[in-house]
């Protein structure tokens, strides 16, 4: 039986709950009313989880009565953190890794993401744990989400998934790039300018890294180029070049 502890959020009929599940700390997304349509996203949002499993990514317990229970996470979203400022370089390429080891996992699955941000990052002591699979595109599943419906978070978001692409999962390696610029720089990409540049305007400016940040330039670029053919074919590669990288 859920016993609930207290609420976390709550997005229209949707609320996040921290609760009680057989003497254990869970966290539940479950349904507050009435709708076919949502409950049925929930119900994808659960076979799309159950595909997966990996120790970076936020485990899926149990899936029942319009309730999805997850592991619990004692710690920090990474927004929380940034809000603060921006990470040292080394702890920021930490937090990285293993985001882009979840995402591995998750495109070697056929899942895309689809919503990679600083809040859907959790960190636990020195780990990351990638979380909330709601945005997620299953390409082995008939869509719910129709090609041209625009989910995600804008400052976060690659250009392509802008104009309504949600099948390509360099769309998760762009995500990552400007996570790792918001953790080095203490800010996202292009600021409040970001829709001006996700519609193809290429004078916005981006502020370059901190002179400590300067030797990872090479990996954010590449990782947000406006091209996906022009970014990481896969999340392995970024990491690959990540974990090349003298700081």
């Amino acid at each position: 039986m859920l016993e609930t502890v207290r609420v976390l959020s709550q997005r229209g009929l949707v609320r996040v709950e921290l609760a009680r599940w057989h003497d254990r700390l869970v966290v539940v997304k479950r349904l507050v009313g009435v709708s076919a349509e949502v409950a049925r996203r929930l119900e994808r949002e659960a076979d799309v989880v159950r595909k997966l499993d990996h120790p970076n990514i936020v485990p899926l317990l149990a899936a029942f009565d319009g309730n999805l229970v997850y592991g619990y996470v004692a710690g920090s979203d990474l927004a929380s953190v940034l809000a603060g400022g921006a990470l040292p370089p080394v702890r920021a390429v930490r937090v990285v890794a293993d985001l882009l080891q979840a995402l591995d996992h998750a495109h070697l699955q056929g899942v895309v993401h689809c919503d990679v941000k600083p809040g859907n990052v959790l960190l636990k002591g020195e780990h990351a744990l990638l979380t909330d699979f709601g945005f997620a595109k299953d390409l082995a599943l008939t869509a719910i989400t129709g090609d041209q419906e625009l989910l995600g978070t804008p400052n976060y978001m690659a250009p392509e998934q802008f104009q309504g692409v949600r099948t390509d999962h360099r769309s998760d390696i762009y995500g990552v790039g400007a996570v790792l610029y918001h953790a080095l720089t203490g800010e996202p990409p292009y600021g409040s300018q970001v829709l001006r540049w996700l519609v193809g305007d290429d004078r916005v400016p981006r502020a370059p890294l901190p002179a400590a940040a300067q030797a990872l330039a090479p990996v954010v670029d590449r990782a947000l180029a406006r091209e996906p053919e022009a970014r990481f074919p896969h999340a392995d590669a970024m990491l690959v070049a990540l974990r090349a990288v003298r700081l």
